[in-house]
């Protein structure tokens, strides 16, 4: 099947590889000049697992190619994908110019078509996070500048950034908001592959879970409850952190334990273990910005939605309440070093929006602190956006004369760090554990002192 992905950050491009190794015939549109440059030379501008030697396969195999031009990527596409970014303003509201764009660009690109390529008449897919009712503005804005059939879905993603690549092949489920049986019966057939599983997981494809079972579940719905199926799940999520964290805060006032507590909850099948770890809250770019979104668009139409609210305002306190305990330890602050482990805002990416390290890491430059910080991929978007920091490779260097570590990112390199190394290279001897993942009585045999969130 021809397919045009416009937009290639995590999502689209992510989509777009997996798709090309699946057999299909996918240009990914990109109008930065430095990441197309370096896309079409088989060069990943972000960090995923697997993505970069699938892509390098697609990309000389001929199954993927990228440019700028829409028309270009548009002119044999049966299916026209649209994953370009869609932030939230400082009202909250969603900001649609990106899309906006994107859909101007296809209504281009589509009354350029000649021949036969004209008759095709093609499904524009939305995979961008948008409020309900979205894409009956979208549809009627591409019907006002072309005459060109086309037909519209929406086809929310449901990644996790550093496993965007083994979510796409192996998915919980497949949401295709459609208005017709034949627009659904054409994503029906472009996800056929990861539907059945009919493909090998041979490398550098990630192998497939032994309990995962086929056939992918296909929800079928409209447009406008696909759009709402997204948002609902990722306020969902959101709120099982925020619920954890207020019971972990609830037990450092009764001295419980809330390692014991999560588990005990988890075990419980209407419930689950899943997003039950307590920590300094939830970042990155899809709960913070979608959480909010929804807020406003409930807000919009004169909904108060008094839990969601709950969880946005619990989550912004957590980092805070951290902080303060950092404070509390090692008053007075000026002067003191701080080493920080993990910048990104989940391990397996170097994606920092919303991440809390970089909030952290403000607060105590305004506590006259020197800071000394390590990730193992997302030193080079830190730098771009906080420079009051010394940025090391090595965790131990960090470590080295400090009077705490904080671990804000729960990296493998750094929850199995070899702690009585850095017992002997740090002055002080606290380690704050934002994410509650070290293992405390193996690290305080060596006079360390863990302080984690709700023990």
């Amino acid at each position: 099947m021809q397919v045009a992905v416009i937009g290639c950050g995590y999502v689209g491009l992510s989509t777009s590889v997996v798709l090309a190794d699946l057999g299909h015939k996918v240009i990914g549109v990109e109008i930065d000049k430095s990441k197309l440059e370096s896309l079409r030379s088989g060069k990943s501008h972000i960090f995923e697992a697997h993505l970069q030697e699938i892509m390098e396969k697609c990309v000389k195999s001929g199954t993927l190619s990228f440019t700028d031009d829409h028309a270009e990527a548009c002119r044999d596409a049966s299916v026209i994908l649209i994953a370009v970014g869609t932030p939230t303003r400082e009202s909250w509201q969603i900001d649609l110019s990106q899309l906006e764009c994107a859909i101007d660009a296809v209504a281009s690109a589509l009354s350029k078509r000649e021949g036969k390529a004209k008759g095709i008449e093609p499904v524009i897919v939305v995979k961008s996070t948008v409020p309900s009712g979205t894409m009956d503005y979208l549809k009627e804005r591409l019907a006002a500048q072309t005459d060109i059939p086309f037909r519209v879905a929406s086809n929310p993603e449901f990644l996790r950034e550093g496993q965007s690549i083994f979510d796409t092949f192996y998915p919980d489920r497949i949401v295709i908001g459609g208005e017709d049986t034949e627009s659904i019966g054409i994503l029906t057939e472009l996800y056929s592959g990861i539907i059945g599983q009919t493909f090998d997981d041979k490398p550098p494809r990630p192998r497939r879970p032994a309990n995962f079972h086929t056939p992918i579940p296909v929800v079928k719905t409209t447009p406008r409850s696909a759009e709402m199926i997204k948002y609902a799940s990722n306020a969902f999520l959101a709120t099982k952190i925020s619920f954890i964290n207020e019971i972990a805060n609830l037990c450092e006032e009764v001295d419980a334990d809330i390692m014991d507590v999560a588990r005990g909850i988890g075990l419980d099948a209407r419930i689950g273990p899943q997003f039950l770890r307590a920590g300094i809250g939830y970042g990155g770019s899809c709960f913070p910005k979608d959480t909010k979104a929804l807020q406003q668009h409930a807000g919009s139409r004169g909904y108060t939605f008094t839990l969601l609210n709950a969880v946005i305002e619990v989550n912004r306190i957590q980092r805070y309440r951290f902080l303060a305990k950092i404070r509390r330890a090692l008053d007075p602050l000026p002067g003191r070093t701080i080493g920080v482990l993990g910048i990104a805002f989940k391990p397996g990416t170097d994606d920092i929006r919303e991440a809390p390290s970089i909030d952290l890491m403000r607060e105590l430059q305004m506590d006259r602190v020197k800071l000394r910080a390590t990730d193992p991929k997302a030193i080079p978007n830190a730098r771009a956006v906080f420079s009051g920091c010394e940025y090391c490779t090595d965790p131990y260097e960090v470590a080295k004369g400090a009077d705490a570590l904080i671990l804000v990112t729960e990296w493998p390199e750094f929850i199995n760090l070899d702690w009585s190394k850095i017992a002997k290279l740090m002055k002080g001897w606290i380690i704050f554990d934002g994410r509650n993942c070290l293992d405390r009585p193996s690290i305080e045999k060596y006079g360390l002192q863990v302080i984690g969130v709700g023990r």
